[in-house]
């Protein structure tokens, strides 16, 4: 090294230039060697952000496709659907196609003219209003029995069986809107969303003697609710308590089947069971609020539920409901097969929710929710 800075700063005789002239064809050679596969690399990084630039503002105008077709749904889209769209410079082709009731399949793909495409496949469920339930005494897609006195309108796809006493019946076939019927899928992703930031509750059983609150909840597996505490026992709902079904066991959810008597306030809130539910007669219920079951319904309290100025509803998306309370009960009641009204000393009288509902926790926007299943890049 000191032998070449001398050559460099110091040239011998006959030598001015030779050894400098010498390096400098070494550094061409030396960048000859190294610039070529370096601008190739760059060529290449060039071509690879042009390939990503490209890629992204194809899922930009993919996903602006999917959000076209959930605005249709949603302004009461109700047949197969193609619709095209020039979005990002950029060809978008959306179908949309229903694959269960309420429940929508949406393909939006983003062509480029280069041919490459992205493509998004999206499952939403529109889960609209079901306001017309709270309208009736009984509503049922099936059968009514009843036993006792109903003050209120039946309306249901059969009121002209042997035991139905109520001179208000109505079939369906008869009313001037249809009613609109939840599906469970449309009931179970609404009220799961509810308790969906929640870790899964592991007790098999609450006894409302050692708490004030219930809720929000989420039971994966049976659940029973009693009282050991004193009978004038009040416990609150303080959010929606959601229990799984458990095919080994019926019913999965129980209240007040055993030890003391407590009173239950429903807050506006919601009791949802996929399972089958059985409310039994050590319980009161007060407030007005929901308990819905995928399955069956046994409703038999030996004291009164809600009052005049509340508003129970009980339902069955596609079970049964059998009412049979020592009481009077006050709201409504829905079975997507059959409502019996067994004898008994109690009565069902239809109150009113209040204007749109009231506060209770059940879907009756006018406008309705979507709720997005799942959003996959293809």
């Amino acid at each position: 090294m000191a032998k070449l800075r001398k050559m460099l700063t110091h040239p011998g005789k006959n030598e001015s230039g030779q050894g400098v002239l010498a390096i400098v064809l070494l550094f061409l050679m030396l960048g000859a060697i190294i610039l070529t596969p370096l601008l190739v690399f760059m060529q290449t990084g060039v071509k690879a952000g042009q390939v990503y630039e490209s890629k992204l503002q194809e899922f930009y105008a993919a996903d602006s496709g999917v959000e076209a077709a959930i605005c249709e749904i949603s302004q009461n889209y109700t047949a197969p659907s193609v619709s095209n769209y020039s979005l990002n410079d950029r060809n978008v082709n959306v179908t949309i196609r229903e694959i269960v009731e309420g429940g929508y399949k949406i393909n939006s793909t983003a062509t480029s003219d280069d041919g490459g495409s992205t493509t998004i496949e999206c499952y939403v469920l529109n889960i609209p209003s079901f306001l017309n339930l709270f309208d009736n005494a009984i509503t049922s897609n099936g059968t009514v029995c009843t036993k006792g006195d109903v003050n209120g309108t039946i309306v249901a796809e059969n009121c002209t069986q042997p035991g139905c006493n109520n001179p208000n019946c109505t079939e369906l076939d008869d009313l001037e809107e249809p009613i609109t019927w939840p599906s469970e899928l449309q009931l179970s992703t609404y009220y799961r969303k509810q308790v969906k930031d929640l870790t899964p509750d592991l007790n098999s059983s609450i006894d409302v003697g050692d708490t004030d609150i219930i809720g929000p909840l989420y039971r994966d597996g049976t659940l029973l609710i009693f009282n050991t505490g004193t009978k004038d026992k009040i416990v609150t709902l303080n959010g929606t308590v959601y229990v799984t079904d458990d095919p080994s066991t019926h019913p999965d959810l129980i209240i007040g089947g055993v030890n003391k008597d407590f009173t239950l306030n429903l807050n506006n809130q919601t009791i949802y069971c996929e399972g089958s539910v059985d409310v039994g007669g050590k319980c009161t219920l007060i407030g007005s609020g929901c308990i819905i079951a995928v399955g069956d319904i046994d409703f038999h309290p030996n004291i009164p539920a809600g009052s005049e100025n509340n508003f129970v509803f009980i339902m069955s998306v596609e079970g049964e409901v059998l009412l049979h309370p020592n009481g009077d009960y006050y709201g409504a009641v829905v079975g997507n097969v059959d409502v019996s009204l067994l004898s008994g000393t109690g009565s069902l009288t239809w109150t009113s929710p209040g204007e749109g509902g009231g506060n209770i926790n059940f879907p009756t926007e006018t406008v309705g929710e979507l709720t997005v299943l799942s959003y996959t890049l293809k």
